[in-house]
């Protein structure tokens, strides 16, 4: 059995660590460590730690840092100090499901998978009051062919929450340095998409909480908020498409450089989505036609197949005519 760390980052999680940490002593397959890595907290958090620590089920390494790292470093200084083969990266204000750590073991048999990644259910405060599994959004998993999906992840910038997934420490040796600008789950989640050895669970294996003090989270419109939004709410889509141009970008011409993904970079053609991304950004900034012209060059060479093709470059055209309309009435 391949050795397992989880990696839990802290601050001022006074409110909700006990829950998390009793669930991943309550695992039905045991970690060989916990690594938690807290960033200054100034609340109860360190005396719950050592409560754990001193129930010496566990072995628990606590790493406190004397200055803020926010969120993001301090994950990855926590996973980089972590022994086990497989990492599992934790929160901590979710609570897990005590077959999670078995589950995902059980798909790790498989060296040739370096990322692996589960479903989880969102809830409220209370861990009784469900909301939604995460995957109802947009699933980022062919169920059918069993594989991730390369649309979600790579074309339309969707990523995996880190405390839904787990991989292997020489996969993420591998992809290191981490940059500054991107998230460290998009990252890893990216990387291991572009190398095609990642796999998804279905099974919800962790209550993912929404308190409304999370770094990271998800929002849930109901598909009437969708369509009304079509019509009210058009420059969503300017802003949404020039973001995430500029998050591939922050991404992508990080990792062509990179001496590891770089090839993965060339061998999945990402200038081409990158390309389409281009021309659908700042359509607000730029001459109508000059915009329609781009889009159809787009068109021409095939780029918008990963979008849903043609249903998608008309939709680009209606959002255009609509955001123009906005910006003169604002005149």
């Amino acid at each position: 059995m391949k050795t397992i760390s989880i990696a839990l980052c802290t601050y001022n999680g006074e409110k909700y660590l006990t829950e998390q940490l009793q669930s991943l002593f309550d695992q039905t397959l045991k970690p060989n460590e916990i690594v938690i890595s807290d960033d200054g907290s100034k609340d109860g958090t360190l005396k719950i730690i050592s409560q754990f620590q001193n129930k010496n089920l566990i072995p628990i390494r606590l790493l406190t840092q004397d200055k803020n790292l926010g969120v993001y470093k301090n994950f990855i200084h926590c996973i980089e100090q972590c022994e086990g083969e497989i990492i599992f990266t934790c929160d901590q204000d979710d609570y897990w499901m005590p077959d999670k750590l078995e589950k995902h073991m059980h798909v790790h048999k498989n060296d040739a998978i370096d990322l692996v990644y589960s479903n989880a259910e969102v809830v409220l405060n209370t861990l009784d009051n469900t909301l939604y599994t995460l995957w109802k959004m947009e699933s980022i998993l062919d169920l059918k062919r069993g594989k991730s999906s390369f649309s979600s992840l790579i074309v339309k910038g969707q990523s995996i929450a880190g405390c839904c997934m787990s991989f292997k420490k020489s996969f993420f040796d591998k992809i290191l340095p981490v940059p500054d600008q991107v998230y460290h789950d998009d990252w890893i989640a990216t990387s291991a998409c572009l190398s095609g050895k990642i796999t998804g669970i279905p099974e919800s294996l962790i209550k993912y909480r929404q308190h409304g003090g999370n770094v990271v989270g998800t929002v849930r419109g109901s598909k009437l908020s969708f369509y009304k939004s079509l019509f009210t709410n058009v420059p969503y889509y300017h802003d949404a498409d020039t973001y995430i141009a500029q998050r591939h970008h922050r991404v992508y011409d990080y990792m062509a450089t990179h001496p590891y993904l770089s090839k993965f970079i060339q061998n999945q053609n990402i200038k081409a989505i990158l390309d389409l991304y281009d021309a659908r950004s700042n359509y607000r900034t730029r001459p109508a036609m000059d915009v329609i012209n781009s889009l159809t060059i787009e068109l021409g060479e095939g780029h918008y197949k990963a979008l849903n093709g043609v249903w998608t470059y008309l939709k680009d055209l209606y959002n255009l005519i609509f955001i123009k309309l906005f910006k003169n009435k604002a005149k």
